[in-house]
């Protein structure tokens, strides 16, 4: 009895193990991103008992969410116009025709966002009120129309230098 007993504890075990392994690769593999590895065009159960207007209100307040977790991340230490640049680096460009026309889809392109790729997004526990109000400031009206690109520690390849805020050297397109 004790020796079945032990077998199958080591079996159960030796799933958990092998379950533990799978999950390992799998974040890995996906970058520690579930939302990669999930196709767009599969619903949820609840989201399939939505309305198509009630599946875009909840995308459209997905990628708001998004933008202030971006925007914590990237500028978290950043005082709030600071943060109100970032905002409006990604708002300008799903407006811009050279980008994509989603906030997520911005967010996402490789390699535009450091914070995205390098698991800063993934440290954000919930964004400050004050990220949430740079958010709400530039969905009413965006002070920096013309900026599209930022990096940390100097101005970047791309665009004309602009202006130093804080941490961040922005560049107009």
């Amino acid at each position: 009895m004790k020796k079945r007993m032990l077998i199958k504890m080591l079996q159960l075990m030796s799933y958990a193990v092998l379950s533990m392994l799978a999950a390992v690769i799998f974040w890995f593999l996906w970058g520690g991103r579930v939302e990669a590895a999930m196709p767009e065009d599969v619903l949820t159960e609840e989201e399939s008992s939505m309305t198509q207007e009630e599946l875009e209100c909840e995308k459209y307040y997905d990628n708001l969410e998004l933008l202030a977790i971006l925007t914590e991340a990237e500028a978290g230490n950043q005082g709030l116009i600071g943060k109100r640049m970032v905002v409006d680096v990604v708002l300008n460009r799903v407006d811009h025709p050279d980008w994509p026309n989603s906030i997520a889809e911005v967010i996402l392109e490789p390699n535009q966002f450091s914070s995205y790729w390098d698991g800063g997004v993934d440290k954000v526990v919930e964004p400050s009120e004050e990220t949430y109000l740079a958010v709400r400031m530039e969905l009413q009206e965006r002070s920096y129309p013309s900026i599209y690109y930022f990096t940390a520690g100097g101005y970047g390849n791309y665009g004309t230098p602009w202006k130093k805020i804080g941490d961040h050297y922005f560049s107009k397109e």
